[in-house]
């Protein structure tokens, strides 16, 4: 039960609140222009500083953190249990939190200071209102586990984004915190929400392994399972071999000498045959040559001069003669050189056949032995490549073990998810009595504005609890945040009859944002009825033009109700009394 707002300057409003239906009026002068905005007034920086004294986070820059308010320290009475507390919290020194009248009956909790006041850090005192309203113990690892502060904003909405969907309490809250929270509200077993969050995060990573295999990023987990056991196959083939290999390996001590002489030879070889080869061409040319060389006669040539009318004299016969003599001399002495040149070719030819032979011979017996026998340095190679090929088998032997792990734990998520749903929904089954209520409830609340019964519907299904909300003629903004506003004051009873020490709703006037007006009288009148009847406090926040006056029900005294009037006559009228740009959102 929230009991005081207040502040250290003498230029803020405080507010007292009571039990049951609270109001804080937001009215506008009459000499104010259209353009003006009640949102300034206070209605949002009021939630702002409740949610301050329960621990929020601070932003330098955002909300109450801003140059205007550094000085500022705000305070908030408050009851938990059978106690009446203090909360004070300096916005230029956010990071503690200081309480008085706290008993010792808490645990953990620090000790009373000289001016009777304990103060703790912030991460304290939001684990400390956990378990004092919600009976939360302090988690041993802090991921997956109930927070203080988002059970809270299901009870004090804040912003735009918490007007959205009854589960939700901001756009991007994460789909398992918002099924752990709300399953706990409405005497679920949270720890399923947990535990398929962890599936869930399980199947994530299993699904991003694969896609990193895939693209070849993940270097010992390269292809499918059958590429590697066709892999696996052939290295085996490989290693048997290499290893017969060396098992018939022999070294011959003069190995390195004898191969080198055996590349002498074979120099020495295409040498002589090269030889060979050129000489059998000369050979063939000076055979040619010698059966051409054929002296002229006298008598053809002759002959030739006569069919062209010249007839040689005597002296000329004779110089012809001489001519053929000399030339007959000189044929013959060629002949004798080419037939000499022949013989010796051929000699030569024969001899070097004769070597040719000899050195195919002594290289063939070097290349005999070279092939029965290997080198100290290939020996180790063979051995090196052995030794390579088995790390090779063994590394797709690892890859093929992390295939199949891959593959079985993709079953196991399965098996896991579905024993993980049929527990939950056995459980959800025997649990009736007790998320009975809070539908309940939220039936008669939505009947109460509809004239028929809404509906709060609980699922489990294979992915974690799904829940959702009917009412009739639903689909109109209004609509939607009164099916906000059922659940809201739903969960306020049914925490209340839990002995949960959480006991008061906050709303702000966005609440009523474009509810028509029966149901916004409607909505009050039930807030009223239900914090009457349960002892629980119902705050809001309300625009003056939005109070429905003509559709109460003869009785309601409206104004009893409110707290606090804000107006922008002056700047005394508004909640901090002091004008500034206001935190965003307020």
């Amino acid at each position: 039960m929230i009991h005081e707002i207040r502040a250290n300057k003498d230029s803020f409003r405080p507010i007292k609140f009571t039990p049951g239906l609270n109001v804080v009026l937001a009215d506008r002068a009459k000499g104010s222009s259209r353009k003006d905005t009640r949102n300034g007034l206070g209605k949002t920086t009021l939630i702002e500083i409740i949610h301050f004294c329960l621990g929020a986070g601070v932003r330098r820059g955002q909300g109450l953190a801003v140059p205007a308010l550094w000085e500022w320290t705000f305070t908030m009475e408050i009851s938990l249990g059978d106690e009446r507390i203090i909360i004070t919290r300096a916005v230029a020194t956010p990071n503690t939190v200081t309480v008085s009248g706290l008993g010792e009956g808490w645990q953990d909790i620090p000790p009373v200071n000289l001016m009777g006041k304990r103060s703790f850090s912030i991460k304290r005192w939001v684990n400390f209102l956990g378990e004092a309203l919600f009976s939360l113990t302090t988690p041993e690892a802090p991921k997956y586990n109930p927070s203080f502060r988002s059970l809270i904003s299901y009870f004090v909405r804040r912003g735009h984004q918490a007007f959205g969907d009854p589960f939700f309490h901001f756009r991007n809250q994460q789909p398992w915190d918002m099924q752990l929270h709300v399953a706990l509200l409405l005497g679920l077993e949270w720890h399923y929400a947990v535990q398929w969050q962890q599936i869930k995060d399980r199947d994530k990573d299993l699904k991003s392994l694969r896609k990193l295999v895939e693209r070849g990023a993940v270097p010992h987990i390269i292809g499918s399972i059958g590429e590697l056991e066709a892999e696996r196959v052939t290295l085996m083939q490989e290693i048997e071999d290499s290893s017969r290999a060396l098992e018939n390996f022999r070294v011959h001590p003069q190995y390195e000498s004898i191969q080198e002489e055996a590349n002498q030879l074979t120099e020495e070889l295409h040498a002589v045959t090269n030889a060979n080869v050129l000489a059998a061409r000369r050979l063939k040319l000076y055979q040619q040559t010698i059966e051409l060389e054929e002296p002229p006669t006298t008598e053809s040539i002759e002959q030739v001069y006569e069919e062209m009318g010249v007839v040689f004299s005597e002296t000329i016969r004779r110089s012809l003669a001489e001519a053929k003599n000399f030339y007959s001399l000189v044929v013959k002495d060629r002949r004798r050189f080419l037939e000499k040149e022949i013989s010796r070719l051929e000699q030569d030819i024969t001899e070097r056949r004769g070597k040719i032979q000899e050195l195919t011979d002594s290289r063939a017996d070097l290349l005999q032995i070279l092939s029965e026998h290997g080198a100290l340095e290939e020996m180790t190679k063979l051995r090196e490549r052995h030794g390579t090929k088995r790390e090779e088998l063994e590394y797709v032997k690892r890859q093929i073990k992390h295939r199949r792990q891959m593959d079985s734990d993709k079953r196991q998520i399965a098996r896991d998810k579905a024993e993980l749903t049929d527990l939950a929904a056995h459980d959800h089954e025997e649990r009736r009595d007790t998320w009975d209520i809070p539908v309940r409830l939220f039936n008669l609340n939505s009947q109460a504005l509809y004239k028929a019964p809404g509906h709060l519907i609980i699922n489990t299904t294979n992915s974690g609890f799904r829940f959702s909300i009917e009412i009739s003629k639903s689909g109109s903004d209004g609509i939607g945040r009164m099916g906000i506003f059922c659940f809201d004051l739903s969960i306020l009873e049914f925490c209340s009859g839990r002995d949960l020490s959480i006991d008061f709703v906050i709303h702000d006037s966005e609440m009523y944002d474009g509810v028509d007006s029966r149901q916004r009288a409607a909505a009050l009148e039930r807030a009223h009825e239900v914090t009457e009847r349960t002892g629980t406090q119902y705050i809001c926040a309300l625009n003056s033009d939005m109070v429905p006056r003509d559709d109460f029900r003869q009785g309601f005294a409206f104004d009893d109700y409110v707290r606090c009037k804000l107006t922008d006559g002056e700047v005394s009228g508004t909640l901090l009394g002091i004008a500034f740009d206001p935190p965003a959102g307020a």
